[in-house]
Parts: C-alpha cells; structure tokens; sequence
C-alpha cells in the first residue's frame, strides 16, 4: 500500500548537521518541488546584467547619503565648535570670580632644607632607603615642632 510512495526515482538526499546528529532527509519529490516553482532567470548574461545594474544603483545611493552626511556634519561641527568655544569661555569666567583665591605658606628655611637632604638621600640611595633614617628623623622632628607652635598660636 504505501510501498511504492516510499521508492523513489532517485534515492533521498541526506544532510546531517556536526553539531546534532539528526540525519534530515530531503526526498527526491520536494526537490523537483522546488526546482518547478523557482521562474526562469534568463540567461546568465541577463543575471550579470541584472546585478551589474542593481550595484551601480546601491553604489550612487550610498555616495550620495554619504555626502550628504559629511556636509551635514561639518556645518553641525562649525556651529557646535563656536558653541562649545562659548561656553567653555563663561564657564573659565565663571570659575575665575568664584574660585577661592589659595593662600599658600612659605615653609621655615630649616624645613625646606630638611625636606632637601632627605630627597637627595632617597635619590642616592634608590635601593636602600633605610639608609636615610637619620635624614627622615630630623625632618620629621623639625615637622612636629612646627605643628607645636602653629597650634600654641591658634
């Protein structure tokens, strides 16, 4: 009964994908399916023709966004470039009248010329820096004595 729906003209095509082992077979029938309902293209002349016209088409569309695009962008980049210039400005005004003016204390000559010799010991000595204890201990007492009088003074 349904023997002979099963046999074919030509044996079934068989594809297997690698990464599933399903087998998925496609019978002789839906091929010649598919091959009938595909229209006639003409000759391959007529393809190439067909193709050559659709790119030069898509190649003219894509030129013409494409210049489009770049006129557009450097007349936004000239008035963006004024704007930013502008508010750059006010804002490096703004900051200057409200920025709080830095009072900065000139350091006691006995501690700049502690801070000195210790640095100058650090950098004789880059890979033994323990070698500079006598130079850290001055500085950090010259250091300490004057927090002791700045806060006598407060």
């Amino acid at each position: 009964m349904g023997s002979s729906q099963s046999k074919g003209d030509a044996p079934p095509m068989v594809f297997v994908n690698e990464d599933n082992a399903v087998p998925v077979r496609i019978s002789s029938a839906f091929v010649n399916q598919l091959n009938q309902a595909q229209p006639n293209a003409g000759s391959p002349q007529d393809i190439e023709n067909q193709v050559r016209e659709r790119v030069q088409a898509e190649l003219a569309k894509i030129q013409a966004e494409k210049t489009a695009a770049v006129d557009t962008t450097f007349v936004d980049y000239k008035s963006s470039t004024n704007a930013n210039a502008n508010v750059t400005e006010q804002d490096m005004d703004h900051l200057a009248k409200h920025a709080p003016a830095k009072h900065v204390k000139v350091l006691p000559e006995e501690i700049t010329k502690a801070q000195d010799a210790l640095v100058q010991c650090y950098r004789k000595n880059p890979d033994r820096s323990l070698d500079c204890w006598a130079e850290v201990q001055e500085f950090r007492d010259l250091v300490q004595k004057a927090q002791n009088a700045f806060i006598a003074t407060a």
